[in-house]
């Protein structure tokens, strides 16, 4: 199983980032690869809510996410599934004194996952390639979240 993770420090509060995130209408202005919402439980980000997604053209395809875990002001975590992966996705708040004085809360946002794909091909291909695009996936989604919220 692989992991792949980003942080940044984002200008507001857990709850005004975590607010942001709950509303995947908004995903196309800072999550990378998203496209539309398919199918959104009303519930969401409520323990046991599920979002259906589609990437843009090129990317995941349709992506399915169900909520695991969601503690506000401390994370959601969420099953995630499309045809090449599965795995769970983290979003973690933490407030350091520097932030905090500063306006700004620590994100972090984390992949563990499980390639579709098997044999010695995939398990080259995944350090070398997957890993790192994942990792650059999440940082490009970091940093446009904290451009959306003014940072």
């Amino acid at each position: 199983m692989g992991v792949a993770r980003a942080a940044a420090e984002l200008r507001g509060t857990a709850a005004e980032v975590e607010r942001r995130w709950a509303e995947p209408e908004s995903w196309p202005a800072f999550v990378d690869g998203f496209e539309r919402v398919v199918e959104l439980d009303p519930a969401w980000p409520a323990v046991g809510a599920r979002l259906v997604w589609e990437s843009v053209p090129g990317g995941r395809g349709r992506v399915v996410e169900k909520v695991l875990r969601h503690e506000p002001g401390a994370e959601l975590v969420t099953d995630v599934e499309d045809s090449q992966l599965s795995g769970m996705q983290r979003l973690a708040f933490a407030s350091s004194a520097s932030a905090a004085l500063t306006g700004h809360v620590d994100v972090e946002l984390e992949l563990e996952y499980a390639l579709a794909g098997r044999g010695p091909f995939m398990l080259l291909a995944d350090p070398l390639f997957v890993r790192r695009a994942l990792r650059d996936s999440l940082r490009r989604t970091l940093q446009r979240l904290g451009a959306e919220l003014g940072g």
